[in-house]
């Protein structure tokens, strides 16, 4: 081909160049440009466009020079960039470079097979890139696919289209650092919470629309040793890796999506759960809708935690309320114990007594949730075991199952549920086969019952062994559970139980003798707990029997606690050896009147103690009961004298005649007196009898309550004074 020397060197120099497909094709309609004029004048052996200033929709270039060379049939073109802007981008890319060997002209399309491109851009430095590009000369729709852009270490690849309006893209990244694409987000003003992350993402990712409107989009790859955090610490990762296929679809006002991720590798923690994936590999999906943005359908869930949970199901979110979760249905196949324990609960449970506990067993069921509320809970419980490891709680082989149903909405709470209502009540039952609370052993149990509500109603009579006795409840009713207003109602007779084994429960000091009796009307109103009937204990070879209780604030701060007691005919040699007093044998009866504790401190009681009339028994004192009952009455030291001097010193106890101690405290001081008057206004504590006799006489009237609280702890802890 002869070449025309009037065109040879030709320089088209407009100041300002807009117009056919700029806001489609961008830079490479400059370079079509000059292969059309070239095209149309074939005399043409090479051109060369300079361009000063090229604009379309959302970019701009500066500084443009083309040259194209003209072999037989394929042209070669070379271009060069001074400053390419993409608003998008918001950074300016320089020294861009495109060369392509080989132009293919064709009537229908302009392609180029093997172009290289050089760019030097600020996010990601100098650029060399093999790029594959066809422009439809009828349609002006645009293909390119660009590879060997570098992240880090990684390498990215793109292709997309342009077709009128709609476009489509698909980006390759193969093991590119995920902090190199946090950073990259930051630049380009993504909006991302702000997050410290590393790791590798391993990721295809594909999406088409139109103009500025996304249609779907999709994700198929793997985040690869992802260690991240947020900056209050509340999401966390390390080295976790997963893989995850997640696609969307639809427009602003409604989106479809599909989500599936999968991890058997590293750890993640959301405050205030962790887990531990190399442990417990889980595996979540997700399919719904989300409709203007605020709306969120999951059409189906499912989570399968190993040995931890598998769970599946469907719900409604609205995402802008306090209260996001408005229904669901949620169908437990298993929550498996300890690893849900230790996955879910635990945290949850870090700062009270429950946790350090030892689990195992299953619970399956379903729960529905409808207008934001608890509909129904279908539970099964499976051999589940717990226990706090210091006998406060446990329960082992724990089975059976638990049905709740919410009330119907303006029912009211009262003690006795409608018997329509009921009917659609499902019965529970559950069983254990031993346990232990507060350190007292429960034996195996059933119990059946029905939940509606706030409401608990034991359906049938239940035993729960309790130590060497038993609790067998007739009536057991809650209503108002979970509120200040919460009542209850329980009639029950606790056959007896030993004391002995009560007290080693608690820590007490030991002693003989069995507790029991019917429990009637021990109800709760309005806070506080009554007990409709006399309650009566068999300890010391006597009764006990406590009647008028009542318990106000039972679960509040200030609790307050009242009652009437009184004592028939106790072994004294037990009781007093039991609580290290010194030893004294006969019996004793009277009664505590009135007593009101103040947050389980005495504040008023009217107690009289004394030796009953016609008893016959032995009545003996020890030396060491005979300081300890001067001390209380002010007349200690004369006894203490009296015991260290004389033959008194020779005995170990002496005879009595009766014995006996008054105390009405007010205002922290016990008004005292004793079994009868003594000369100068005393009073008789112990009233001798007999060879060798002693008497212990209180002087003291007026004794102040903290201090003799402390002299009867001091005198129960210690092991006693030796008189020789």
């Amino acid at each position: 081909m002869t070449s025309d020397p009037g065109l040879k060197q030709s320089q088209w120099r407009p100041h300002r160049l807009r117009g056919w497909r700029a806001r489609q094709a961008g830079v490479v309609a400059m370079i079509v440009g000059g292969v059309a004029l070239a095209t149309a004048v074939r005399a043409v052996d090479d051109v060369t466009l300079q361009i000063e200033h090229i604009a379309g929709d959302g970019w701009t270039a500066n500084d443009v020079v083309v040259d194209l060379g003209w072999p037989e049939d394929r042209a070669l073109v070379r271009a060069r960039v001074g400053r390419l802007h993409v608003a998008g981008f918001e950074q300016t890319l320089s020294d861009v470079s495109i060369e392509c060997p080989s132009l293919d002209l064709r009537d229908d399309v302009i392609a180029c097979s093997k172009a290289r491109v050089l760019a030097n851009w600020p996010m990601l430095g100098k650029q060399t890139l093999d790029a594959k590009l066809v422009y439809g000369r009828a349609d002006g729709a645009l293909d390119f696919d660009v590879r060997g852009l570098r992240v880090g270490d990684g390498r990215v690849a793109l292709q997309a289209s342009l077709r009128d309006a709609n476009w489509s893209a698909t980006a390759r990244l193969q093991r590119v650092p995920i902090e190199r694409l946090v950073k990259l987000a930051a630049d380009l003003k993504v909006p991302l919470p702000t997050v410290t992350a590393s790791g590798l993402a391993d990721l295809t990712l594909s999406a088409r629309g139109s103009e500025a409107k996304l249609a779907e989009a999709k994700i198929d790859g793997a985040l690869l040793e992802l260690t991240a955090n947020n900056e209050s610490g509340s999401l966390a990762s390390d080295k976790l890796s997963m893989q995850m296929q997640a696609s969307v679809r639809g427009s602003s006002e409604l989106w479809q999506f599909d989500v599936a991720v999968q991890s058997s590798q590293g750890q993640a923690f959301a405050q205030p759960i962790f887990v531990d994936l190399s442990v417990h590999a889980i595996s979540m999906r997700a399919r719904g809708k989300l409709a203007q943005g605020s709306s969120l359908t999951l059409e189906h869930f499912s989570l399968d935690h190993a040995d931890v949970a598998q769970a599946s199901g469907h719900g409604y979110l609205q995402l802008d309320l306090e209260q996001p979760l408005r229904d669901l249905e949620l169908d437990l196949a298993a929550l498996t114990f300890p690893g849900a324990y230790e996955s879910y609960l635990q945290p949850l449970l870090i700062d009270t007594s429950f946790r350090s506990l030892q689990t195992a067993g299953s619970i399956g069921g379903k729960i529905s949730m409808a207008d934001g509320q608890p509909r129904h809970i279908d539970l099964r419980f499976k051999d589940v075991t717990v226990d706090d490891g210091v006998g406060n709680l446990s329960l082992s082989g724990l089975a059976g199952q638990w049905h709740w149903l919410a009330e119907a909405s303006g029912e009211d709470d009262d003690d006795d549920t409608s018997p329509a209502r009921a009917m659609n009540v499902e019965p529970s039952q559950l069983t254990w086969q031993g346990g232990s609370l507060l350190g007292l052993q429960l034996g195996a149990t059933e119990l059946n019952f029905t939940t509606l509500g706030r409401q608990f109603r034991l359906t049938q009579p239940g035993r729960i062994p309790l130590l060497d006795g038993s609790i067998d409840l007739e009536t057991f009713r809650v209503r108002n559970a979970g509120l200040p207003s919460v009542a209850f109602l329980v009639d029950a007779t606790l056959q007896p139980v030993s004391v002995q084994q009560l007290c080693k429960a608690f820590g007490w000091p030991e002693f003989g003798g069995r507790v029991g009796g019917v429990i009637s009307k021990l109800r709760m109103r309005e806070g506080i707990i009554t007990l409709g009937t006399t309650l009566h204990a068999q300890v010391f070879d006597g009764e006990v029997t406590i009647s008028d209780l009542r318990l106000e604030q039972p679960f509040g701060q200030w609790p307050r606690f009242y009652s009437s007691i009184t004592l028939d005919n106790l072994d004294l040699e037990p009781m007093t050896s039991a609580f290290s007093f010194g030893r004294i044998t006969g019996r004793l009866s009277g009664a505590i009147n009135g007593l009101q504790l103040f947050n389980w401190t005495p504040i008023a009681f009217d107690a009289r103690l004394h030796t009953p009339p016609n008893d016959r028994s032995r009545h003996r004192i020890s030396q060491r009961a005979v300081e300890n009952i001067g001390s209380m009455g002010g007349g200690g030291a004369g006894v203490t004298a009296a015991l260290s001097s004389g033959f008194m010193r020779f005995f170990d106890d002496f005879n009595y005649d009766r014995l006996g101690i008054s105390c009405r405290l007010e205002n922290e001081v016990c008004i005292m007196d004793g079994v009868a008057p003594a000369a100068n206004g005393a009073y008789y504590l112990v009233k001798g009898r007999g060879l060798p006799r002693i008497d212990v006489i209180g002087s003291s009237k007026r004794v102040d309550w903290p201090r003799l609280v402390q002299q009867l702890m001091a005198v129960t802890a210690s092991g006693g004074p030796v008189v020789q």
